[in-house]
């Protein structure tokens, strides 16, 4: 589906939405898009990058963006197509991302009421910034996550605790990867187009570059605080299941005694001791007794415990 939006006196937003095969020849033949440039634009599984065609004059930016309504065990970022010909400036957006294009005629109103947006620059500036905005949310989500299962664990070991850890380091390395690919597009689109820009748009450009930043530092402090304390979690666990191994040890060389020697005794052999006796049957369980409680205390007395 295509859509397009006059933005100034010589340029257009078109939205491409999942195109189809006459809306990709609509877009060769009217909009200035190479065949090559369309299907890095439209593919979902391609990085956050900038591509080039100078021959075409056109840039694709390749930009990840978070998904606010992912679903479980799916990713959390997709990455949205956003590309400038000479006169227009495309967005290509897929069922996952097309939020996005609700979120560039927000923005888009906003820019017209405060007046011409002059150049294709003054268009996708503040939509890049507020994409990269839009991590903080769920990086802040995710840390209190963190500590809210880091308070449970305080007052409770539980092993549900694994998977709750599992699903936000997962989700936090979508966003880590993710912003990390932002970071660097950005870079290097302002390192090729930083000397094209006026001073206001090279503002706003380092602003994008300072919040996605500052949203990669965030992803991966909470990603390491979150790393360590399963980290920790994991070896209370392995200490927890380490006391009870050494439990069932000592338990069972306990209860080990009684069985050997009433064994003895039940094999009907000659001159035992007390075999005779009309009280072999108490006097063996004394001998039980005495056996266990010399183990007991051995097992304590020589720290095997520990």
């Amino acid at each position: 589906m295509l859509s397009s939006v006059k933005f100034n006196d010589h340029s257009y937003w078109v939205s491409v939405f999942e195109p189809l095969p006459h809306e990709r020849d609509e877009l060769f033949e009217k909009y200035e898009v190479t065949s090559d440039l369309l299907d890095y634009a439209i593919d979902p599984y391609e990085k956050a990058r900038i591509e080039i065609d100078r021959d075409a004059g056109i840039t694709l930016l390749i930009f990840d963006v978070y998904i606010p309504n992912h679903e479980e065990s799916a990713p959390q970022t997709a990455p949205v197509g956003i590309m400038l010909t000479e006169n227009n400036v495309l967005t290509f957006t897929n069922a996952h991302t097309n939020f996005v294009n609700g979120l560039i005629a927000e923005q888009l109103k906003r820019l017209q009421a405060h007046g011409d947006i002059d150049t294709r620059y003054d268009f996708i500036l503040p939509i890049l910034y507020r994409l990269s905005t839009a991590y903080f949310p769920p990086i802040r989500r995710a840390d209190q996550q963190r500590q809210k299962i880091q308070n449970n664990l305080r007052r409770r070991t539980e092993r549900s605790a694994i998977t709750e850890f599992m699903e936000l380091e997962t989700g936090l390395v979508y966003i880590l990867t993710s912003l990390q690919g932002n970071v660097s597009l950005l870079q290097e689109f302002k390192r090729r187009f930083g000397y094209r820009m006026s001073v206001d748009q090279q503002s706003d450009l380092d602003d994008v570059i300072i919040e996605a930043q500052q949203g990669l530092e965030m992803a991966q402090m909470t990603s390491d605080v979150t790393g360590r304390v399963s980290d920790a979690y994991s070896k209370v666990l392995d200490s927890n299941l380490n006391q009870t191994m050494k439990f069932l040890t000592v338990y069972s060389i306990i209860l080990s005694i009684p069985p050997i020697v009433s064994g003895f005794y039940g094999e009907n052999v000659k001159s035992l001791p007390f075999a005779n006796n009309d009280f072999a049957w108490q006097i063996t369980i004394i001998i039980t007794l005495i056996m266990v409680a010399i183990s007991i205390w051995l097992i304590f007395n020589k720290r095997w415990w520990r």
